[in-house]
């Protein structure tokens, strides 16, 4: 079998999907796998990958400024959707695919994705990311008619977590939909130890990855207040946002290290020189209730892997916090409380056996998320 997985979120691109869609294809041999994916005019593309890797090819039919605002062109794509499926099916027809996966975000590629499968008589799979027109953000009058189609043709939804399956399960009444999670290909090669307890200090070194945007806003600038000025802790942001748009959506930078952004394959060594990994997950803000409930954010996968402790603020209710409460795998603070935030970090730091629990929990929880595994589940499923 050879598949065609359609993604407008693929590297150099940032973000979690291009994360996720890229070790993916890491597990599949050059003859099983193409990935097709956006990218805007002009921009390089610089990603350097080994011969033996799946091909990517990409499609120069975004607008942005250097990489942002291409919503504000999404109007455009009335005029790309037929010649975008065209595409699709030339490439599936030139590498000869024997199914096309399509994965959401956003909507245009994987609509697209589906309509080629369609027109080529070819069986096709979704994937999602995050929900789709539960999203409040998404204001398009043809979503739920798009969603319908895409559901319809789909022999199988891949969805991010066992939570977003219930969810949708509940909701749609359809037993197509199927657990696909993130996904890691090697062990770090100086994966620690679940005894390496980090030893008491006056100060420790936090540490927290990503895109800090309405997913995360809210309990990520409570994070920052609570610890802004605190004698034993200093935290580090690591991001492809820069400073002023992080001002503008009220995080106080004074009060932290801006690091910049940091490439997937350096996360790790990144994380080794810190002593707390730090997952926030918005409470509320400017996403629906759903997509707060249903998130399962990208960079918890590094954390895991890292040989640190984690130390997640999260509200009740979320399928993360049903996570990390069945794993036992991060010190969890669904509070809404900066007093609750510096108690949970006081734990972590005070009770070296409580660490030492919370590492070999993670190590166990890791597990799950093997990309060879995860990738051979999804073969024979395909295949059935």
């Amino acid at each position: 079998m050879k598949i065609l997985l359609v993604s407008r979120s693929i590297l150099p691109y940032a973000g979690g999907s291009s994360v996720i869609v890229e070790n993916l294809a890491s597990n599949f041999g050059r003859g099983e796998l193409v990935v097709v994916g956006g990218v805007p005019y002009f921009q390089k593309r610089e990603k350097q990958r080994p011969s033996d890797f799946p091909e990517f090819i990409y499609l120069p039919i975004e607008i942005s400024f250097f990489g942002r605002g291409y919503h504000y062109f999404k109007w455009t794509q009335k005029w790309q959707f037929k010649p975008l499926i065209k595409k699709i099916k030339s490439i599936a027809q030139e590498h000869q695919v024997d199914y096309i996966l399509g994965v959401f975000p956003t909507d245009f590629f994987c609509h697209a994705a589906c309509r080629a499968a369609q027109e080529l008589n070819l069986p096709f799979s979704s994937y999602f990311h995050n929900t789709y027109i539960e999203n409040v953000n998404i204001t398009d009058p043809k979503a739920p008619e798009i969603q319908a189609e895409i559901f319809e043709y789909s022999e199988h939804i891949f969805v991010m977590s066992k939570g977003m399956q219930r969810f949708y399960e509940e909701k749609y009444q359809l037993e197509k939909f199927v657990p696909l999670v993130h996904t890691f290909n090697e062990y770090p090669s100086n994966y620690h130890s679940p005894d390496a307890v980090t030893p008491q200090k006056s100060i420790y070194q936090l540490v927290a990855i990503g895109n800090f945007n309405e997913s995360n806003l809210d309990a990520t600038r409570r994070l920052i207040n609570a610890l802004k000025d605190h004698p034993k802790y200093e935290l580090s942001l690591y991001t492809h946002v820069p400073k002023i748009l992080l001002q503008q959506r009220g995080i106080d930078t004074s009060a932290i290290h801006h690091c910049g952004f940091v490439r997937p394959e350096e996360v790790h060594d990144i994380l080794q020189q810190y002593d707390i990994c730090i997952l926030t997950h918005g409470f509320k803000g400017g996403y629906g209730e759903v997509e707060y409930k249903t998130i399962f954010p990208t960079r918890t996968l590094p954390f895991l892997l890292s040989g640190k402790p984690i130390f997640a603020h999260s509200p009740k209710g979320s399928f993360l916090n049903d996570f990390i409460i069945e794993n036992e795998c991060a010190a969890l603070v669904d509070e809404a409380n900066e007093q609750a935030i510096i108690k949970g970090l006081d734990r972590i730091t005070n009770d070296s056996i409580y660490q030492k629990q919370l590492l070999k929990n993670a190590q166990q929880t890791a597990k799950q998320f093997y990309g060879k595994e995860v990738v051979k589940q999804l073969k024979n499923r395909l295949k059935q």
